[in-house]
C-alpha cells in the first residue's frame, strides 16, 4: 500500500523573512518524509495585529480557513501572528495535530508541541529545540536551479563574484550614515579590484542607502544591485541566485536570517558592521565564527573552508523523531 503523505500547514503573516523560516522547515521535512505542504497567510486589521497573541486567541478561538480538508497533521507557524492560529488548531484537534512554533513565542512553550528557537535566545525546556540561527530554504538544488534561471544576467558578471546582503535598523542594530559609508567603501574597493558585485537590500534598508547603491550600480558595469532598474520587484527575485553564484558573501550583522542563509551555502562569509549593542547576537556571531569561520570583513576575501550549515535539516530530523516517539504516524 502506498504511503499517504504527511499533511503540513505553514502559517505566517506572509512576510518573506518570516514565512521562509516555516516553509524552509516544512520543505526539509518533505525531503525526509513524503509531505503535502499548504501555506496559509494570516490576515487581520491593524488593531487586531497589535493585540497580544493570547488575547487574539481568546477573541478567535475557532480555526478559520486553517484546515486542510478536516485538519492538517502538522502545523508550523512563524511570527507573532501565527501563534493564535496554532492555539486554535490545537484546541480543536488536540492530539490529532502536532503544532510547531519557530522563534521565541514569548509565552509559555507548553502551548505548543514543539518550539524551535535560535540558540542565542537562551530558551530551554522539554519541548524546545535550539539551533544556530533560523530555519531557511537553502539547498544545493535550489541554488543551482536559481543560478540557471538568471544565467544570462550572471554571465555578464564574471568571477570572482561578491554577494553583498544589506539589512537595516532593528531593535539591536542601527544602519547609520557613517556605517553605511563604511559599507560603500568596502563594496567600491572590491569592485575597483575587478570583482563582480551582486548586491541585495532588505525591507529594512532605508531609501537613502538604496539610492546610493543604485548610483554605484549605474557607475560600474560589474555591479548588479537587486533594487535598481534590473529588478523592480515585479519580476523574479534573484536572491537565491545571488547566493548560488557567489564566491564570497558579505552580510550585515543585523540579520539572523541572512547570516544563516549565507552559511548554509558553505561559501566564505564575512560580516559587515552595524551600530548598536549586539547583545544576545554576540552569541550568534561566536557560534558562526566557531562553526563556519565567519569573521568581520577587513578586506581579505580568503577564509578557511567549512561544511555548509545544515541546521534546518537537523531540526526537521528532530521534529520527526518527536512525532514518531509519540507513537502516531501522523499520516492520513
Amino acid at each position: 500500500m502506498m504511503e499517504k503523505p504527511l499533511t503540513c500547514l505553514v502559517i505566517s503573516d506572509g512576510r518573506r523573512g518570516i514565512e521562509n523560516q516555516a516553509l524552509g522547515l516544512a520543505e526539509a521535512i518533505a525531503h525526509l518524509r513524503k509531505t503535502k505542504i499548504t501555506r496559509h497567510v494570516v490576515t487581520a486589521n491593524k488593531v487586531f495585529k497589535t493585540l497580544p497573541p493570547l488575547l487574539q486567541f481568546a477573541l478567535k478561538p475557532a480555526p478559520r480557513n486553517y484546515d486542510i480538508l478536516d485538519a492538517p497533521k502538522l502545523a508550523i507557524g512563524c511570527g507573532r501572528q501565527a501563534i493564535a492560529p496554532l492555539l486554535a488548531l490545537k484546541k480543536k484537534h488536540g492530539t490529532d495535530i502536532f503544532t510547531v512554533y519557530i522563534q521565541d513565542p514569548r509565552i509559555n512553550s507548553k502551548h505548543f508541541d514543539l518550539v524551535i528557537a535560535p540558540a542565542h535566545d537562551g530558551l530551554s525546556g522539554a519541548n524546545i529545540e535550539t539551533m544556530i540561527g533560523s530555519p531557511n530554504r537553502i539547498t544545493p538544488e535550489r541554488l543551482d536551479r536559481e543560478v540557471q534561471i538568471f544565467s544570462r544576467q550572471l554571465a555578464k558578471l564574471p568571477s570572482p563574484r561578491i554577494t553583498v546582503l544589506i539589512g537595516g535598523t532593528s531593535k539591536s542594530h542601527q544602519l547609520t550614515r557613517d556605517i553605511h559609508q563604511k559599507h560603500m567603501q568596502a563594496i567600491c574597493a572590491l569592485a575597483e579590484q575587478g570583482m563582480s558585485i551582486l548586491l541585495t537590500t532588505s525591507r529594512r534598508t532605508p531609501e537613502w542607502a538604496i539610492a546610493d547603491y543604485r548610483k554605484i550600480t549605474a557607475d560600474r558595469k560589474r555591479v548588479w544591485a537587486k533594487n535598481n532598474w534590473i529588478w523592480d520587484d515585479k519580476g523574479k527575485n534573484p536572491y537565491f541566485a545571488f547566493l548560488g553564484a557567489a564566491d564570497i558573501i558579505l552580510v550585515t550583522e543585523d540579520s539572523t536570517n541572512m547570516l544563516t542563509e549565507a552559511c548554509a551555502t558553505g561559501k566564505p562569509v564575512f560580516t559587515l558592521p552595524m551600530a548598536g549593542n549586539p547583545g544576545k547576537f554576540a552569541t550568534l556571531y561566536e557560534s558562526l565564527k566557531q562553526r563556519c569561520n565567519v569573521v568581520p570583513f577587513a578586506g581579505n576575501i580568503t577564509a578557511p573552508p567549512y561544511t555548509a550549515l545544515e541546521e534546518t535539516k537537523r531540526m526537521a530530523e528532530a521534529l520527526l523523531s518527536r512525532i514518531d516517539v509519540i507513537g502516531k504516524s501522523y499520516i492520513r
